[in-house]
C-alpha cells in the first residue's frame, strides 16, 4: 500500500498506458493521465462556461487524435510494416510500429498521412452545419498544420528526417533535424514572450526536445552506432546537386538513393564513402 501510495509510483500510474480495445485489429492504449486532464479541465471551468460543449470538445479532440494516429497505422500496414499500437498520451499520440528505419521514404509517407487525415477532417466537419462545426473544423487544422512543422519528432520533422536520410545513415540524420528541431523550438520560445505564452511555449519545447533525444537515443541503439558525420556535411548531401557547390564526398560513386538500395545500410554508406 505505501509503494502505492508514493508520488513516483502514482505518477507512473498516471501514465502507464492501459488497453482500451482494438480498432481495426489495431490495439489501443491510453494514458490515465488522459481522463485526469480532461476531468480537471472540466472543473476548473468558470461558471460561464458551457460544461456540455467543453465536454464535447474534449471529445472532438481526442476523436481527432485517434484518426490522426490511426492514419498513421493503416497507411503504415498498406505499406507492409508491422503495426504494435497506437497509445494516447496527454500532450499527443503515437502508433508504434516496426520496419521504418530502413526506409527512409516510406517514413515520409507514413507521417504525411496523419496530419492528411486531420486536414481531411477540418474539411469534412466545415461541411456540417452543426454549433460545434467550426470548433472541430480549427482543432484539426491545428493538428494538421501543426504537425507538419518541421520539428522532429513531429510529423514535419520526420519527413525532413526521412528526407536527409536519403544520402546519409539514419543517426547522422536524426541529429541534424533534432539540432534544427532545436534552432525552432528556441525561435518559437523567444517568439512566445512576445505574446504572453512563455509557460506554454516553455512546455512545448521542453516536451519535444525530451522526446526527440529520446527518438536519438533509440536510433543510435537499434543501429548499433553514433554519428559519424558533420551535420553541415548531412545538408550539403541532402541538398545536393541544388544548392551544394561540389559533389558530396564520395556521392560521384553512385547515384542512387538509399530507397532503391538493396544491401544493408552499412554496405551502402561504405560503398558510397568508399
Amino acid at each position: 500500500m505505501r509503494d502505492i501510495l508514493h508520488p513516483g509510483s502514482m505518477l507512473r500510474s498516471l501514465f502507464r498506458p492501459h488497453p482500451m480495445g482494438h480498432l481495426f485489429g489495431v490495439p489501443i492504449r491510453v494514458a490515465p493521465a488522459v481522463f485526469l486532464m480532461a476531468a480537471l479541465a472540466l472543473l476548473s471551468a468558470g461558471p460561464e462556461t458551457d460544461l456540455l460543449a467543453l465536454f464535447l470538445l474534449l471529445i472532438l479532440l481526442g476523436f481527432s487524435l485517434l484518426v490522426h494516429e490511426l492514419a498513421h497505422a493503416l497507411v503504415a500496414r498498406r505499406l507492409g510494416l508491422q503495426v504494435l499500437d497506437i497509445t494516447i498520451w496527454p500532450l499527443g499520440g503515437m502508433a508504434r510500429m516496426e520496419g521504418l528505419s530502413d526506409k527512409p521514404m516510406q517514413e515520409a509517407v507514413v507521417a504525411a498521412s496523419g496530419p492528411c487525415a486531420n486536414l481531411l477532417l477540418a474539411g469534412i466537419f466545415l461541411l456540417i452545419p452543426t454549433p460545434l462545426s467550426m470548433a472541430a473544423v480549427w482543432l484539426n487544422l491545428i493538428l494538421g498544420l501543426g504537425n507538419l512543422l518541421p520539428i522532429f519528432p513531429l510529423d514535419g520533422g520526420r519527413i525532413l528526417r526521412a528526407w536527409l536520410a536519403r544520402r546519409s545513415p539514419l543517426v547522422d540524420a536524426t541529429l541534424a533535424a533534432n539540432r534544427f528541431a532545436l534552432f525552432l523550438a528556441i525561435v518559437a520560445l523567444v517568439a512566445s514572450l512576445f505574446f504572453d505564452v512563455f509557460l506554454l511555449g516553455l512546455l512545448l519545447a521542453g516536451y519535444l526536445w525530451w522526446s526527440g533525444q529520446m527518438e536519438f537515443a533509440q536510433v543510435v541503439f537499434h543501429e548499433g552506432r553514433g554519428p559519424s558525420m558533420p551535420t553541415a556535411e548531412v545538408w550539403r548531401r541532402a541538398c545536393y546537386p541544388w544548392f551544394a557547390s561540389e559533389t558530396p564526398s564520395g556521392q560521384e560513386k553512385t547515384s542512387d538513393d538509399l530507397e532503391d538500395y538493396h544491401g544493408s545500410l552499412d554496405e551502402f554508406f561504405h560503398d558510397r564513402d568508399s
